[in-house]
């Protein structure tokens, strides 16, 4: 059995699993602060996972391992899960289905659990939601299970669309109530999602540098009022992110932070 190990974990290199999966990986599992990713043959690695060591071990059930060590993830009113998990979800809490390795975000990074709670916290009964950087859809189908109107996730990674879209029909979403596109923020949106270019809720997992360039996309995509959810943001970069808003005039800024990550909420002025 060939694995290719690297220090960290899923939560620490969460945006590395894809690599590994895109790279041929046929299994992966976090064990002792590492990463064990499976492969057939020995295959070149992009660099931001080049440094890990390639071993040849005696076989064993990856699979039954990995599915061992995930467990369902508790986010507000929502529980993420993957399908063989579903029993697991307390009653009260609202299931939200995601197989891990399809697309970046299963729930299990801070990142994506904190930008759950954040929507749980809100009403989104009737709210229109745009997911920014959408990738597994966790984020736009979460809001229409917690009653958005719409969920509309955006990725400009088209692999992703589909995979979203599996995801919501997974997690028996109506087609009416949440839709995916390849594209991103500046490009003019179908009138049958939002006449007016405007959502009551902008959600984006992305990082630091992303949210400076793009706040002004935010700006205009909000009504006076409209809620901004930002995660996927260093503590070191919070500053770059806060004067950001700052510069957009949002208000009611707001940050909270989990180890290394930071979540920031605000308000369209």
């Amino acid at each position: 059995m060939l694995v290719y190990t690297l220090p960290g974990t899923f939560d620490t290199r969460e945006a590395h699993l894809d690599l590994l999966w895109e790279a041929g990986a046929t299994g992966l599992e976090e064990r002792a602060g590492h990463i064990r990713a499976y492969f057939d043959e020995q295959t070149g690695l992009p660099q931001a996972v080049s440094d890990g060591e390639w071993t040849n071990e005696a076989e064993q059930d990856w699979q039954a391992e990995f599915k061992k060590n995930l467990k369902p993830v508790q986010a507000g009113r929502v529980t993420i899960v993957p399908p063989w998990l579903t029993g697991e979800v307390p009653a009260g809490q609202v299931p939200l289905v995601i197989e891990p390795g399809m697309a970046f975000g299963t729930g299990h990074h801070a990142t994506t659990r904190m930008a759950v709670e954040a929507l749980s916290a809100l009403d989104l009964s009737g709210k229109r939601v745009m997911d920014v950087g959408t990738g597994s859809g966790v984020l736009a189908i979460a809001a229409a299970l917690l009653g958005a109107e719409l969920g509309y996730g955006v990725d400009i990674d088209p692999i992703t669309v589909p995979i979203a879209r599996e995801n919501a029909e997974m997690n028996g979403v109506p087609a009416g109530r949440v839709r995916f596109e390849e594209g991103t923020l500046g490009e003019e949106l179908p009138d049958d999602v939002t006449p007016d270019g405007l959502f009551d809720v902008l959600v984006a997992n992305l990082y630091a540098e992303l949210h400076d360039l793009l706040a002004g996309e935010y700006a205009a995509h909000l009504p006076g009022g409209g809620a901004l959810v930002l995660t996927g943001i260093l503590t070191s970069k919070l500053p770059l992110v806060r004067d950001a808003l700052e510069r957009e005039g949002f208000t009611d800024v707001t940050v909270r932070e989990d180890g290394e990550w930071a979540l920031v909420t605000a308000t369209r002025a």
